[in-house]
């Protein structure tokens, strides 16, 4: 068994985020405000060159400022990282797209600048809600495992037949995203930029693909993956079932997705279930290679 020590998680839980996740909210922030005020330097000066220099002093004086804001709040990053809703952080810059090519459909007379600027913040955005949501989990979860015991970890991907629809999925979606890059590059088709946006379904849905570390604790289970790791109590959980293909950690919240390994993946499987036995009633039958299943 493994002992996690260092700070205790009490001061890292109220300490005031450090400068990487300071400045990585700051960006955050100015990907989400800098095209309103681009929008409004439009209304006034409509050449490049003033519109290009007014975007940047936008992101970095909305950087500066939002980063220094949130570096002097104690506990914002756990806070942050334990609520549910964090997720939303990476949902929230599509809104620009929305609202971009909803305008346009509705034929609203929006300045030339408008599209272009929405592409490049909602994809910004939606890249550092991501790295923001991550990072947010991982202070949250390094706050409470301080003094945690661990008794047993695994290593696995996604269940094979998650694996190839996943796979499948993202591979559609890349070769769709790459011709409506070209059709509105290379053509000037505006509908391009819909098909464009199928890039962001494909990037999620490879992460399936990742194999990810789970780690049962006294107070939780914690999901690592390549960027970050996350923390859940076991009161966030129903159960779990051990199948002849899988290994599922069963969500006790109908909309949180389950957590599913690849059985053949999971090394000391009598060892796992033993720690997951102490804190959660196994659901289903547990079959073993070879044997019927009844």
């Amino acid at each position: 068994m493994t002992t996690h020590t260092g700070m205790a998680s009490g001061r890292v839980a109220a300490g005031r985020p450090d400068g990487e996740y300071a400045f990585v909210a700051g960006l955050y922030v100015a990907a989400l405000l800098a095209p309103a005020l681009v929008l409004l330097l439009a209304s006034v000066r409509s050449d490049a060159a003033a519109l290009y220099v007014g975007f940047l002093l936008a992101v970095t004086g909305l950087t500066a400022v939002a980063g220094w804001v949130v570096s002097r709040v104690p506990g914002f990053a756990t806070r942050l990282g334990r609520r549910d809703a964090v997720w939303l952080l990476a949902v929230l810059p599509f809104g620009w797209f929305a609202g971009v090519f909803g305008g346009d459909a509705l034929h609203i007379d929006l300045p030339g600048v408008a599209v272009p600027l929405a592409v490049v913040c909602t994809a910004g955005g939606m890249l550092l809600g991501l790295m923001l949501v991550a990072m947010s989990r991982t202070r949250h979860a390094d706050s409470v495992l301080e003094r945690t015991t661990e008794s047993a970890s695994w290593e696995a991907r996604w269940p094979r037949g998650w694996r190839r629809v996943a796979a499948g999925v993202s591979v559609g979606a890349f070769a769709a995203s790459a011709v409506g890059f070209v059709a509105a590059f290379g053509f000037g088709i505006e509908w391009g930029w819909r098909l464009y946006y199928l890039l962001f379904v494909g990037a999620v849905l490879m992460n399936v693909l990742n194999p990810r570390t789970f780690r049962v604790t006294g107070a939780g289970l914690v999901v690592e993956h390549p960027v970050g790791r996350q923390f859940r109590p076991w009161s966030a959980f129903a159960g779990y079932e051990l199948t002849d293909d899988a290994l599922v950690v069963r969500s006790a919240a109908g909309w949180r997705p389950d957590h599913r390994s690849d059985r053949a993946d999971v090394e000391a499987v009598d060892a796992v279930v033993a720690a997951l036995d102490e804190h959660l009633p196994r659901r289903g039958p547990s079959r073993r290679r070879g044997s019927s299943g009844t």
